[in-house]
This record gives C-alpha cells, structure tokens and sequence, in this order.
C-alpha cells in the first residue's frame, strides 16, 4: 500500500529544499511497521539548486524562479487542488512565502495538514495574524530541534524533534574517505570548508573570503562548498557537491551562514562552525548562530574587521585540533525519523 505526501518548500537557498528531503526520503523508503506501507512524496520547490541534487527518492517539482511571483503563487495553487495527497506538509510558511496558501488550506481540511515550524520572526508571526491562522487551519505542528522557545510553541498540536538531517550517523562513509574523494585534501592535512549555501547573491562575498582564507593559512586546506564556482576563487578550490553534511564531516573547521542545516549538520558531526549570520527577511540567524562560533556584525564578511575576527577564530580552532580526533564516524540522532511517525499519526 502507497500513501502520497505533498510538501510545500519554496524559498530561495538549500535550506528549505534539504529539509523537505530530510523528511521524504525516510518517508518514501522506510517501511513503516504499523502500517506495512511507504509513502509517495512530492516535494514543491522554487530553490535555484533543485536540478543539482539527488531527488533522494522523492519527486520534486520544481518551479522556476524567473517566472515571477505572481506566476509561482498560481502554480502552487494549481499543484495543491490537483493532486490527491494522504499528507499535507508546510515548511516555515503557513500563509505560503506569498501568502497563497491563505485560500487554499480551508478548502483542503479533509486532508491532515503539517506545519513545520523552524524559527521565524516574531513580527511575521504578529503582522500575519498566525497565531490563528496556524491554530484553525493545522491538525499538528512539529519543531524540528530548534528549541521551545518559538512563537508558536505554545499551541497545543505542537510537537517537538531533534534537528532534521540529510543523513543518518551510519549513511556517512568514514572520514579519510570522505576527504580523499569528496574534498580532495591528503589526511594530513587541516582542512577549512566554507559553504556558500545560502542567497546566490552572496556567492562573491564566499569566494573572495575563500581565496583570503587560502592565502592566509598556506599550511592548510581550504575548500569552498558551492553549486557554482564564484568568480574570484580558483576553480581548484570549489566542490560542488550535495549534500553538505558529507563535506562537513571531513572538514575540520567550517566557515558558513547560521542556516538551519549549516548550524546543525556541523553540530551532529562534531565539527566548529564559524558562523556568519546574514540578515534575512524571516529566519532568526543571529540567534541560531549562538549555537557556533560567531562572528559577530557581518554586513561584508571580507570588511578588514570581519576578516580579523575570523582569522582570530579560525587560528584558535586550528590550534585546539587533536591528531585523529574526527577518525571515528559521529553519533547523532535525526529527528526526521521521528517526525515521519508523528506525521503518520495525524488522522484525517
């Protein structure tokens, strides 16, 4: 027996687009005990990265961006009255990223609609009203690993995971094979990885940090994570490739946005994030970034002072490096599996 799950994850970077796979690729191969059945899952995106990854046995429709915004919003409708689903899942936005989901949910309240609930700002949540919106059009919402206290916590249907990951513990190879075939960098060898995973436009900013990086730490490896090589890095330099979490753990510093995935994956696989927390129009980075090394105030990650700041944590990483310590593979929890049973409960 076959269920589908439609999930709902526009928005313009990785983040959205790996959480929705996070989820459906257990959903879509795990066979559930209870009832002896996988899950079909379509993930809706409009993430510039979509044709660059792995579908993870999901299928992804994805939505050009250069339709424009009124075009998008009228697919999306269009999607959602169109296919049969077991399963509505909303990630982060649950008016829709242009409030085309407002109409939409109350016509569809024969099927279980879920809310995921990353963090968010408050004042989204106030100037949209979603304190009702949530209240009367969600049957369950789950914080995947960010904490109780969000706005919308204190909704009863609310339910709580670890962070979501890409990976399970025991799906990562180990690490030297990690580094010889992913990041191309001998064991030997310390090895600093930025990952430019957010807003394209920021992709310049990344590649002229990575080519100071290179040329300020000559003993070491620097690598810049990117679906494109930026402009102002050396081609030698870049690794495309996905997901992140593999690259992570064979790095032994990190150097990223404070995105959902940047801050956890490196937490799962135990390896030092240096954050930058890029202002957003919705997401909280400054405050997710309190869980890494954060360098403070990034208006322009490459400013005299920033790069300062950045040295100075990088430097003092690298030096608390022990020989060997990341040969064993990590240890962690994924709370999609968690969150694939919760979803499986909701009733219609």
């Amino acid at each position: 027996m076959t269920n589908t799950w439609l999930i709902y994850a526009l928005g313009s970077g990785w983040g959205h687009l790996t959480r929705a796979l996070s989820l459906g690729r257990i959903a879509a191969t795990q066979r559930m005990v209870t009832e002896r059945s996988r899950s079909k899952v379509k993930i809706i995106t409009n993430s510039p990265y979509a044709q660059q990854i792995d579908n993870e046995n999901c299928l992804v429709h994805s939505i050009p961006q250069d339709v424009g915004f009124s075009a998008t919003c009228l697919q999306v409708q269009a999607i959602l009255r169109e296919t049969e689903c077991d399963r509505l899942i909303i990630d982060t936005f649950p008016r829709g990223l242009g409030g085309e989901l407002a109409d939409i949910l109350p016509e569809l309240r024969h099927i279980p609609r879920i809310l995921i609930h990353r963090d968010i700002n408050p004042r989204y949540i106030t100037a949209k009203q979603l304190r009702s919106f949530v209240r009367e059009n969600f049957d369950m919402v789950i914080v995947p690993g960010e904490g109780k206290d969000l706005p919308l916590c204190d909704l009863p249907n609310v339910q709580h995971t670890a962070p979501w990951l890409i990976r399970n513990a025991w799906e990562l190879s180990d690490r030297i094979t990690m580094r010889s075939h992913i990041l191309k960098v001998d064991q030997s060898i310390k090895t600093i990885l930025i990952c430019a995973g957010g807003n394209i436009s920021e992709l310049p900013l990344f590649g002229q940090l990575a080519l100071q990086l290179h040329q300020n730490f000559p003993e070491c490896a620097v690598r810049i994570l990117a679906a494109t090589c930026p402009q102002a890095c050396p081609e030698a330099l870049w690794i495309s490739h996905h997901p992140g979490i593999e690259c992570f753990a064979a790095a032994d510093i990190v150097i990223g946005g404070a995105g959902y995935n940047t801050v956890y994956e490196c937490a799962a696989v135990g390896v030092p994030l240096v954050a930058l927390a890029f202002p957003r129009l919705y997401d909280r980075q400054k405050k997710r970034a309190c869980k890494s090394y954060w360098v403070q105030n990034i208006d322009d990650p490459i400013s005299e002072n920033n790069l300062r700041d950045i040295y100075i944590t990088v430097r003092k990483l690298l030096d608390q490096i022990e020989p060997h310590k990341h040969l064993s593979l990590p240890s962690y929890i994924n709370g999609a599996i968690q969150a694939v049973h919760q979803i499986k409960s909701v009733n219609s």
